[in-house]
């Protein structure tokens, strides 16, 4: 018997689409963007340098509190990359990268103010 499982299915943590700031930063490589969606174990963002698979990250969250834009809470972890998706950009001229990012060593105080700003944003 043939099962079709969903993404959705298969994820242990829900994803939001939501755009939070973050820095991460490699051997060789800083960057400053934007999630495009994440979850408590991972995000998934675009960037215009390739990072190579596995390379581990230093990552920090910018997480909205309250009702102030200006009020953030910073949530830090180490991070690997996990997918990268090449996309030629028509308004860029060049190619960007769909990257997805995997938490691999978070704390669990770092765990909590992900799951806070979560349940922040199904309010």
């Amino acid at each position: 018997m043939n099962q079709h499982i969903t993404d959705r299915e298969r994820r242990r943590h829900p994803r939001i689409n939501q755009r939070v700031p973050f820095t991460l930063r490699a051997e060789d490589f800083d960057a400053v963007t934007e999630t495009i969606n994440m979850s408590c174990l991972g995000a998934y963002c675009q960037l215009d340098k390739h990072i190579p698979l596995m390379t581990g990250l230093k990552i920090a969250l910018a997480l909205p509190r309250g009702d102030k834009k200006n009020e953030i809470e910073y949530a830090e972890c180490n991070g690997v990359v996990v997918r990268v998706e090449e996309v030629v950009s028509q308004s860029h001229k060049s190619s960007v990268y769909n990257t997805a990012i995997y938490f691999n060593e978070i704390e669990e105080s770092e765990k909590e103010k992900i799951a806070s700003f979560f349940q922040r944003q199904q309010q």
